[in-house]
């Protein structure tokens, strides 16, 4: 599935959906706030995305997978697989997107790059740091209920 999403042509659909159907509504809430500090910053860091040619849609399709990965790691029965599932997901999603991009050089009217390779590692990147930083908040959530409960 993430070989088919990833090589076919309907990922500018996805950015699109980033620039229309998302962007420019989310802009023009932050404008009409009074927030063009926060629209400058995601503007400045969209033109970096395009300089660096990371493809947003490789991200999202690998970030899905990073997250999927995690998680598979994670319900492994050798502890050593748990304690380092973030960075099994990102070393065995990279050799993953690495090999994609070897196949796709195989493929008439496809080009293997660099770029959309950096692209994958970028979101299996960004998937084990959402991952662990939603870990660490529920944490902290169910340490200051906790701490409520018994304090009553």
């Amino acid at each position: 599935m993430v070989f088919y999403l990833s090589v076919s042509a309907g990922v500018g659909d996805i950015k699109h959906f980033l620039k229309m159907d998302l962007g420019y509504p989310v802009k023009n809430v932050l404008l009409a706030n009074d927030l063009s500090l926060i629209v400058n910053f995601f503007i400045d860091s969209l033109h970096m995305v395009q300089e660096a040619s990371i493809d947003p849609g490789h991200v999202a399709i690998y970030f899905g997978l990073g997250i999927l990965l995690y998680f598979l790691f994670l319900s492994s029965k050798n502890p050593l697989v748990v304690r380092y599932s973030a960075i099994l997901a990102v070393c065995i999603g990279t050799a993953y997107g690495v090999l994609n991009e070897v196949f796709q050089a195989f493929l008439p009217y496809r080009v293997a790059s660099m770029a959309d390779a950096f692209s994958n590692l970028v979101g299996l990147v960004l998937a084990q740091v959402f991952v662990i930083l939603f870990a660490l908040a529920l944490k902290a959530i169910f340490r200051v209920r906790k701490k409520g409960w018994t304090s009553r």
